[in-house]
């Protein structure tokens, strides 16, 4: 079921991002981004009778984008690919309690996987982790060279090996 879902559904983008980017004077005055909020102000009261219902929200969504002429290749730049957020779930779920999501998420970004990080680490411990996440690409860290991060990672994956 998975491989029929990554074949049919390339992507996602997340419209709070795309409406806060498109929409900079509405975040400048700290107004509202909640979708009956928008959906009022900018299509009108009718819009927002059915809300809260998955297929009407994704109309109004979508008429939303139209509205405020949201080109489709910026869709497409903000977007974020199927695989990435798969392997930022399990990221995240796997280091909860051990870092933040913002790193977890950084190690997706990194093109890093949970595979990968247990490798290096069967590999060559904290030093081969340590490596990965702190290799310089254009100047910054891949990930983070923060010790302390790079030390919990390192802990939890410790930690996981043990259990099995």
């Amino acid at each position: 079921m998975m491989k029929q879902f990554k074949k049919t559904v390339v992507g996602f983008a997340d419209t709070l991002t795309i409406f806060k980017n498109f929409l900079t004077k509405r975040q400048e005055e700290k107004q509202s981004f909640k979708v009956e909020d928008l959906a009022r102000d900018f299509l009108g009261p009718e819009f927002t009778e059915g809300l809260h219902n998955a297929a009407q929200d994704i109309k109004i969504l979508s008429t939303l984008i139209d509205k405020i002429n949201v080109p489709n290749d910026k869709i497409i730049s903000m977007a974020k690919s199927t695989p990435f957020i798969l392997v930022d779930r399990a990221l995240k779920k796997y280091f909860k309690g051990a870092v933040t999501s913002v790193i977890a998420s950084k190690i997706a970004l990194g093109r890093i996987n949970l595979t990968t990080l247990k490798k290096a680490f069967q590999l060559g411990g904290y030093d081969s982790v340590k490596t990965l996440l702190a290799e310089n690409i254009n100047n910054k860290p891949r990930v983070t060279k923060n010790e302390k991060t790079i030390k919990a990672i390192v802990d939890r994956l410790g930690e996981r090996k043990k259990k099995k």
